[in-house]
């Protein structure tokens, strides 16, 4: 039975090897890494978890700020090319789990920091999947979502495969941070992303939430 998870296993283990040839995502990720920078108070004390890490683009870059990073991903072939890149730099403090919240439970160890980026609008139940975020950290612990803000399907298209969301309504996220027990949630624009649809430039914000939880 095919399923909007196994779909995006699929795609992303086929379009891995060639993923960070895309000047598009790396902008994203050094905006996305700037703004959770600038918002959350790292620590190199801290434990900090990826989900859907994709091939590391966001979680490298904050992984001088944290102790550790269990970089997570659905996609074996996205997290083989971060391993192979954290091999080639020498980064000794990340690691990398197949992992994937919408069907199997919690992992045992907590965390200080839970973030992701551009992974939400791949998830069907996306409240579901925050308060997994809450069950991952200890007291205290933040949390950090970026994704697009809502649109009208045109940033991907109609023929990509495993998009369960156009985007999101900030009210809505910050509802369901509410719901799972967050505080102090909070919200910037990050990046805005540019691109042609239908002969005309067109532009995508994404958003940047940032919580704690008790």
């Amino acid at each position: 039975m095919t399923t909007p998870q196994s779909e995006n296993r699929s795609r992303f283990d086929q379009i891995a090897a060639n993923w960070d040839d895309s000047p598009m995502r790396a902008g994203i990720a050094t905006a996305v890494a700037d703004a959770i920078a600038a918002a959350v108070p790292l620590s190199l004390q801290w434990k900090a978890l990826e989900y859907g890490c994709g091939t590391g683009l966001v979680g490298v870059r904050l992984l001088p700020r944290v102790g550790s990073l269990l970089a997570t991903d659905l996609s074996p072939g996205m997290l083989a090319v971060l391993r192979e890149k954290a091999a080639a730099a020498g980064l000794e403090r990340i690691t990398t789990q197949v992992l994937d919240l919408t069907s199997t439970p919690v992992p045992a160890d907590r965390y200080d920091f839970v973030f992701t980026s551009m992974a939400l609008h791949h998830i069907p139940d996306v409240g579901a999947l925050i308060h997994a975020f809450g069950a991952l950290l200890a007291p205290g612990g933040w949390v950090a979502l970026a994704d697009l803000d809502a649109e009208d399907g045109s940033f991907h298209g109609p023929d990509v495969p495993g998009v369960a969301h156009h985007g999101f309504d900030r009210g809505q996220v910050q509802r369901w941070l509410s719901e799972a027990g967050f505080t102090s949630v909070t919200f910037r624009t990050a990046h805005t992303v540019e691109k042609s649809r239908d002969g005309e430039m067109r532009r995508y914000p994404i958003f940047l939430a940032t919580a704690q939880h008790p």
